[in-house]
């Protein structure tokens, strides 16, 4: 015959044991109906705050832990369970190699935009090219040969010969607008990089806060991770964590930027290379030697590309004014002394100081069309012959002006092809890296309603459990014990 529990606690007989017996309290199934309640509220809490984020840039997908709440010294087997923590999915690993692929990818990008606006500035093939204008002074050298005595062909030799002057004053200073709308970029983007830098100083801080206090912290990492994306793409740095990564160092090369609260700023000069400097906390300054990203390209693009390219237009150009002028001294005019066919005002810049002689262009009978130490003869062309000669026919000493700039346009094409084959290979494999890394940190909307959808039903079991233990309560409290009443 049953006896009735004196109080709320009940001696149940644990099936095959002898005589050991379980105190248990009916209130804990209250405590273990809420702590279920809570951890179904909290991941469902977890799971739309991703729903929310599904198309947020950089927002890694969060999962809540959940861990029993082990009872000890207690006849309770155990008290429910909670939400241990909100964790990001993220894997270090691809993070690390695609900020690697940003930094290439963004290097060969910049290059491609200054290759492109070379070629635009190059005009070639066009009417307006370069090799159109030497085609035209040629021409006209050629025709002043045959008809050393006609005044409109020498006055054309005059005016192509300022045409092409002006043409490569022209590319002289489109080419050093471009070089200086890069180092403008450069300026930009160092810029950029000190004050990324200064905001992951902060987030660091707010990042060991929260944790600290045990609060969430995915966004803030989250946002942290997507300033370090943007850095590495800039500047091409690398990340190292600190502890259990609530703070980062960052590093550029081997100087770093970022020392958890602590920043590092950088600056450039040009002279005339491009030369990035490290400023330390005491106001020292080093020289970078490595960087990557958008300022290693522009920094090539400046160095080697565009002003080697100018190098070598300035070197072809120089060629062609000194042999020329050798060429027209040795002539003689039909009136007027001999002089030089160009005139140069400043040595050590060719393409924006050079202009046909004024004696010339005054009077295009002093240009010295007759050989020196021929008779003079009104007939005489040789020595227009010898100077078409010089701008078409390659000499022992240097080439002709079309294999040369055949030459120079073949290494410039040569660099677009290398670099455009890197920027397609670049984006490549930042698409695949990136598919991994969504695969890995990103929302699905269809997974996490599934999710939602357990959690739900978690829920409801949760508060069928509290109706149940309340109505043992009730049948305890109202029902039982009134025997003899």
């Amino acid at each position: 015959m049953r006896s009735p529990c004196p109080g709320l606690w009940c001696s149940i007989s644990a099936p095959r044991a002898s005589k050991e017996v379980m105190q248990l309290s009916t209130f804990s199934v209250f405590e273990i109906g809420k702590s279920a309640l809570i951890a179904a509220r909290r991941t469902m809490d977890v799971t739309g705050h991703n729903i929310a984020n599904a198309a947020t840039p950089g927002y890694s997908r969060q999962h809540a832990m959940l861990e029993p709440i082990i009872q000890r010294n207690s006849p309770v087997s155990g008290a429910g369970v909670r939400a241990a923590d909100i964790v990001r999915i993220r894997d270090k690993f691809v993070d690390a190699v695609l900020r690697t692929e940003y930094a290439r990818r963004q290097s060969f990008e910049v290059k491609q935009e200054a290759l492109d606006h070379l070629q635009v500035v190059l005009a070639e093939p066009s009417d307006s090219s370069l090799r159109n204008a030497v085609d035209s002074f040629w021409a006209a050298w050629q025709d002043l040969a045959a008809s050393p005595t006609s005044q409109s062909a020498r006055s054309q030799v005059m005016e192509t010969g300022r045409s092409l002057v002006d043409l490569f004053a022209h590319f002289g200073s489109q080419i050093d607008s471009l070089s200086r709308d890069i180092e403008i970029n450069i300026e930009s983007v160092v810029a950029r990089v000190n004050l990324l830098c200064e905001k992951v100083a902060g987030l660091n801080i707010e990042i060991g806060r929260a944790l600290a206090r045990r609060e969430p912290a995915s966004d803030l990492q989250d946002e942290r991770d997507l300033i370090l994306d943007e850095l590495a793409e800039l500047a091409g740095t690398n990340v190292s964590q600190i502890g259990d990564g609530d703070q980062v160092r960052v590093n550029l090369g081997s100087f770093p930027l970022v020392d958890r609260d602590i920043t590092y700023k950088l600056r450039v000069l040009f002279e005339p290379d491009t030369v990035l400097k490290w400023v330390s906390g005491a106001g020292e300054e080093q020289t970078v030697d490595f960087a990557g990203g958008a300022l290693a390209g522009c920094q090539e693009a400046r160095d080697d590309i565009v002003r080697g390219f100018r190098d070598k237009l300035e070197s072809l150009f120089r060629s062609i004014v000194d042999d020329i002028n050798t060429i027209h001294l040795e002539g003689f005019p039909l009136e007027g002394d001999s002089s030089e066919f160009f005139a140069v005002s400043n040595p050590n810049d060719y393409l924006r100081s050079v202009s046909v002689h004024p004696s010339i262009v005054q009077s295009p009978r002093t240009i010295c069309v007759s050989r020196k130490g021929d008779p003079l003869d009104p007939l005489d062309g040789s020595n227009a012959y010898r100077i078409a000669d010089r701008l078409k026919v390659d000499g022992p000493d240097s080439p002709g002006f079309v294999q040369a700039w055949t030459a120079i346009l073949g290494e410039v094409g040569a660099v677009g092809q290398k670099v455009g084959a890197g920027l397609k290979v670049g984006e490549l494999l930042v698409k695949e890296l990136q598919n991994r890394k969504d695969s890995i940190s990103g929302v699905s909307v269809d997974e996490e309603v599934a999710n939602l959808m357990r959690e739900q039903h978690a829920f409801n079991a949760a508060s069928r459990l509290i109706t149940v233990a309340d109505e043992m309560i009730d049948t305890i409290i109202t029902r039982m014990g009134l025997a003899g009443r």
